[in-house]
């Protein structure tokens, strides 16, 4: 089983003055904000496409705008052999079937934040990462709202415009 969470992959880029395997600091606190010291990830399953695709909806549906998105996903497994500790938790997502698939990462302190960015850029170095361009997100998301999975009112203001004239 894999979390998914979305990153902005240039900042994990290596950086004039730091080794190839170090993390720029702009990394961790970019992209792995925490809140009531947790993170927040999307169970995907084994990272097929389908299984990442759907927890890019996830995320993309419960945006302000339709932009690209970067996402990368870690094994759970690892986490937990970390001793990290993890609870299920309501996504905020208005595509209603997926708000089940959110799990946090709990109770981080400094040394388990760093080791959840070594998780992170393992993965990365590994290619389990992916961007999802603007337009992939906006057929990700038109899908859903033609199938039903989300519906249109549920959308951010500027979202719900950007794909109402896509469909």
């Amino acid at each position: 089983m894999f979390l998914a969470r979305m990153i902005t992959r240039p900042k994990w880029q290596p950086k004039q003055g730091l080794a190839p395997d170090e993390i720029p600091a702009d990394a961790i606190t970019a992209d792995l904000r925490t809140s009531n010291d947790a993170l927040s990830f999307w169970q995907c399953g084994e990272a097929t496409d389908p299984e990442i695709s759907t927890a890019v909806l996830a995320i993309a549906a419960g945006r302000d705008r339709l932009q690209k998105l970067d996402i990368v996903w870690i094994p759970r497994d690892e986490l937990i052999r970390s001793g990290h500790q993890m609870r299920s938790t309501r996504g905020r997502t208005p595509v209603r079937a997926l708000v089940k698939r959110h799990v946090d990462v709990c109770h981080l302190d400094y040394v388990r934040l760093g080791q959840i960015g070594d998780q992170v850029a393992v993965a990365i170095r590994r290619e389990r990462f992916r961007r999802f361009p603007q337009r992939a997100i906006k057929g990700l998301l038109v899908g859903a709202v033609q199938d039903g999975s989300v519906s249109e009112e549920d959308l951010a203001e500027t979202l719900r415009t950007e794909i109402r004239a896509a469909l």
